[in-house]
């Protein structure tokens, strides 16, 4: 199976597998190791530097340390037993392919006039608003945004923009301010806007932790390496609509369940929430995909990362009709809550693919870096996870002193079950009642 990361945005599922196949032509190729857990990152950076390993990264609260070195490293490394797995690195590249600026923003009439107009799926979650009267939020609740990067310049982010941070090699000090894309500013915007468009908590703070190069490219350290900071900067809520299906039987594969379990389980530690999109691909997670001749049946993905993981978050998407959309991920075992990340309407997709049933506003609108029209409309459980994480750092504003699993259970408790009672196969606990979760 050819691994796959990606920016968890409908249509936005991107391979690996075009790096990977040139790395392996040539002389020197980059690779992960996940170090035993009795190796501390000075012997274990030491050891593989003796290797003729050139370190280039690492996430050294976890033990994860990409390199670049020949192409016997990995034996060398299985030999020197000092790595749980090492395989060849995992890079990625976003495609913001559903994201798309809004060309025809009305001058402004009134404050918050975007909102009044566009943005149906705020309101489904704060009741139209009747959460505020409870809480808005205040910076002294922060929400980790890992992802693109967030525009700092944003009129309706600014404010409660506190800093960033970058996790990418070839990344540079200024990248931390910036977007690489769209996909980061959208999710910040849904958590925090505070402007002509609103999130679902106007006053949170955010931080940005900035995964990507200017490419839009990401590589899996990085990734745990912004999640085990961010723990260590005392943030409250991390969201997370990134991810990658994991099969546990291939040792690619393997790394990535290790490391990502260790980079959840620091941060749960250190008390952070982790918030995760379930992906787009309608899948039933857990069930039976395909049957291979002379294998039998492939259950996968059999781990979602990181909504597999307990304690974890992980959100699916639904509509403004209330319904599963088309594209999101569902099961039983794996959903926690939803919340809105929009689609296209009833009507779409149909048989005939009729572009003109198409309900455009039926999507997620929010914020978009200025420099690309400011703000702009999407769908995916990308834009569905960060509702989740706002409501989870609303719940902290108001009661400072509950713990992390408290938080979970009452935003279980307080959801809307939509569609019966009980753990829905499609909702989880139900979507996501924020006015409820602070009443």
């Amino acid at each position: 199976m050819k691994k796959q990361l990606f920016i968890v945005s409908a249509a936005g599922l991107i391979g690996a597998g075009a790096f990977a196949g040139a790395a392996s032509a040539e002389e020197e190729a980059d690779y992960m190791v996940l170090l035993n857990g009795n190796v501390s990152i000075e012997e274990g950076t030491a050891e593989l530097e003796a290797l003729g390993a050139e370190v280039v990264a690492d996430a050294e609260a976890i033990g994860l340390v990409h390199v670049a070195a020949g192409e016997s490293f990995l034996e060398d490394v299985e030999a020197s037993g000092i790595a749980a797995s090492a395989v060849e690195d995992v890079r990625i590249e976003t495609k913001d392919l559903v994201l798309e600026a809004d060309e025809v923003v009305p001058d402004e009439a009134a404050e918050a006039d975007l909102f009044e107009q566009y943005q149906w799926d705020i309101k489904r979650v704060t009741n139209d608003g009747a959460a505020w009267d409870v809480t808005k939020g205040d910076h002294s609740v922060v929400v980790g945004v890992i992802d693109t990067g967030v525009d700092f310049s944003h009129p309706d982010l600014e404010d409660n923009l506190l800093y960033g941070k970058t996790f990418h090699p070839d990344s540079s000090p200024e990248d931390a301010y910036e977007d690489s894309g769209m996909h980061g500013t959208h999710v910040a915007g849904s958590i925090a806007g505070n402007g002509r468009v609103l999130g679902v908590g106007p006053e949170l703070g955010i931080a940005s932790y900035r995964v990507t190069n200017d490419q839009g490219r990401m590589n899996w350290t990085g990734i745990l390496d912004a999640i085990t900071t961010a723990a260590d900067d005392g943030v409250d809520v991390a969201n997370l609509s990134l991810g990658t299906y994991s099969f546990i039987n291939e040792e690619a594969d393997r790394l990535l369940h290790l490391s990502s379990k260790r980079a959840v389980q620091y941060a749960h530690r250190e008390g952070m929430i982790i918030v995760g999109a379930n992906g787009n691909d309608g899948l039933d997670l857990g069930k039976a995909v395909h049957t291979v001749p002379g294998e039998g049946r492939q259950y996968g993905p059999l781990f979602d990362t990181f909504t597999d993981i307990p304690g974890v978050i992980s959100v699916s998407a639904s509509t403004d009709r209330d319904t599963l959309a088309y594209y999101s991920n569902y099961g039983t075992s794996n959903v926690s809550l939803a919340a809105p990340g929009g689609d296209y309407g009833p009507n779409w997709p149909n048989p005939e693919q009729d572009q003109s049933l198409l309900e455009e506003e039926s999507r997620a609108y929010s914020t978009i870096p200025v420099d690309q029209g400011s703000y702009g409309w999407a769908m995916g459980t990308s834009m569905a996870a960060p509702k989740v994480a706002a409501a989870a750092a609303l719940v902290k504003v108001e009661n400072p002193n509950m713990q992390r699993p408290r938080v979970i259970t009452h935003l279980q408790q307080t959801a809307d079950q939509v569609d019966g009672n009980g753990r829905s196969n499609e909702f989880g606990h139900g979507i996501v009642d924020v006015y409820e979760a602070l009443r």
